[in-house]
């Protein structure tokens, strides 16, 4: 688990490989015969006695600093304070130093509230007097919304006091709607995290040993790297709902190609794992698959979602340039850029036909391709009977009156505010269909308004470029080769009808197409497991 690695190896926690016993003469002793008792799961203490090893190497390397010598140099805020009345500073990051400048008491300085300075003066009292454990955990509250401080105590070796308190600001607090899934993550039922939620909602204090006793469960070295771990796996999960349901768009960067044309990305998944370029279609961007986040980060997948040209911030195509060429040279900048190993590219709807022109020309740099509901081509106005409104007359622009695209373009965002965003996906389905009834139980109106911001981000410009590509269609430009493909296609798709797909797909060995006959155009949207499951398929074979 990556967050666990994460959350251990950093150099303000190197103080637990310096000399001296756990704890003082005056603490109570563990009770061991309980913590025996206790089972810790195997796989997770196995990776938080890795990242120890990894972090003691760590500090044999930087020369075996002492606590109040470690390097501040991060984003993080963390402090180390004398353990006296005042509190004085031995060390702190660089961001907490910014913080703590002038001769404001600790406690004013770090936004403690009341209640919250005089635990922490308590506290420093008690480690001074030597009456703590090394397993004393302090959680303080802080005026500053979504902030508490982890406080514990740190020995140290050579001259001055011999005791000091590290205190760490956890960004977040525990939310409800992430303690379930994190407690299951780390072999834990949501009551063990009890004793942290009491303690956060409230002024702050002591954590009792009920968290300790979870801590050798979840095969943590302590509550403090429990309560590390599960503040930011909780935090972790709360942003990828909040991504899912629309509320904030997914980290965003750019990166330029050969020629220098800069081009947008958004990163969804997981920080590590197999990667992913997602190849979006013409109408909903990214919206289809950011609703997946948090089971894209469970599943491992480290998804890429680059913005075509004239999408979002991405420059439109020069007049002339090639619409599939400059696709490729983006793919080949975003791999340099993040320097991606043989992704899997997973394409939407009309992003499928670009995902075959790439695949085909970098071959072995690209590990697979999963399509699904793909729509390759719009080479007839009877493919768009499905259709209806504003989306029918677009589509019959596009083939028969290309010169009136521009025009109805500009019509198209008054015509969404008019109808509402999720006409964008009920134009693609039959009145009373099944597809269509799906379709009014799913929350979708925020993830579609962003889409559309994306949408018109460049005047249409991307939309405009995509029509003019699938105009081509399949027949004249899909490759003779292409890697180990997975089509998902749905049986009731009436605009990228099935037996369109099995035409395009003849002469391709390496295709494979799993189907879904109650899934229609929306599948990704109806049925999202069946795309994951052929990711999922698809990387494993790969792996293999």
């Amino acid at each position: 688990m990556a967050a666990i690695y994460e959350t251990m190896i950093r150099p303000e926690q190197f103080d637990r490989f310096t000399s001296g016993p756990a704890d003082c003469p005056g603490a109570p002793a563990a009770d061991g015969k309980q913590q025996g008792r206790l089972r810790a799961a195997p796989v997770l203490q196995a990776h938080f006695a890795r990242a120890a090893e990894i972090q003691e190497q760590q500090w044999q390397r930087a020369g075996r600093p002492h606590p109040g010598a470690y390097s501040g140099n991060c984003s993080r805020f963390w402090l180390l304070a004398e353990a006296r009345a005042d509190g004085g500073l031995l060390n702190a990051s660089q961001r907490a130093a910014r913080q703590l400048t002038g001769r404001v008491p600790l406690p004013a300085a770090l936004g403690l509230t009341q209640a919250a300075a005089e635990l922490w003066q308590g506290y420093l009292e008690d480690v001074r007097a030597g009456n703590f454990a090394r397993q004393d955990v302090l959680l303080l509250a802080s005026r500053n919304p979504g902030e508490q401080f982890l406080c514990r105590p740190v020995r140290l070796r050579g001259a001055g006091a011999s005791v000091a308190v590290m205190a760490e600001r956890l960004d977040g607090g525990c939310p409800a709607e992430a303690a379930v899934p994190v407690a299951a993550a780390l072999g834990l039922q949501e009551a063990d995290f009890e004793p942290l939620k009491e303690t956060v909602d409230g002024p702050g204090g002591k954590v009792d040993g009920r968290l300790e006793q979870a801590a050798v469960r979840a095969g943590a070295p302590g509550p403090a790297e429990l309560i590390r771990l599960a503040v930011f796996l909780m935090n972790e999960h709360s942003r990828d709902l909040a991504v899912s349901r629309g509320e904030v768009l997914p980290p965003s960067g750019t990166f330029e190609d050969s020629a220098g044309q800069r081009s947008q990305y958004f990163r969804l998944g997981a920080e590590t794992g197999q990667p992913v370029i997602f190849v979006h279609g013409m109408l909903d961007g990214i919206a289809p698959l950011q609703r997946l986040q948090p089971q894209l980060r469970t599943l491992g997948f480290r998804v890429y979602a680059p913005m075509r040209r004239g999408y979002g911030a991405s420059v439109p195509l020069k007049r002339g340039e090639d619409t599939a060429d400059a696709f490729v040279d983006q793919l080949v900048a975003l791999m340099a850029h993040e320097n991606l190993q043989r992704p899997v590219l997973l394409c939407h709807r009309g992003g499928a036909l670009y995902g075959f022109l790439a695949a085909s020309r970098l071959d072995s740099r690209i590990a697979g391709l999963v399509a699904a509901a793909s729509n390759c081509t719009i080479s007839s106005p009877r493919q768009f009977s499905g259709l209806s409104g504003y989306a029918w007359l677009v589509a019959l622009a596009a083939t028969r009156a290309n010169w009136m695209l521009p025009a109805l373009m500009k019509g198209w965002a008054a015509a969404l505010r008019w109808y509402g965003h999720k006409t964008l996906l009920r134009m693609q389905t039959r009145s009373g269909s099944k597809e269509r009834a799906r379709l009014s139980q799913l929350d979708l109106l925020q993830l579609l308004q962003q889409s559309q911001v994306l949408f018109q981000e460049q005047g249409g410009a991307g939309f405009l470029a995509d029509v003019q590509m699938l105009r081509q269609g399949a027949r004249t430009v899909m490759p003779a080769r292409v890697p180990r493909s997975v089509f998902v296609h749905g049986g009731e798709d009436h605009i990228a009808p099935l037996s369109a797909v099995r035409e395009m797909l003849k002469g391709l060995p390496d295709a494979r197409l799993c189907i879904s006959q109650d899934a229609g155009a929306l599948l990704f949207y109806n049925f999202p497991e069946l795309v994951l499951t052929a990711l999922q398929d698809l990387t494993s074979v790969s792996d293999g």
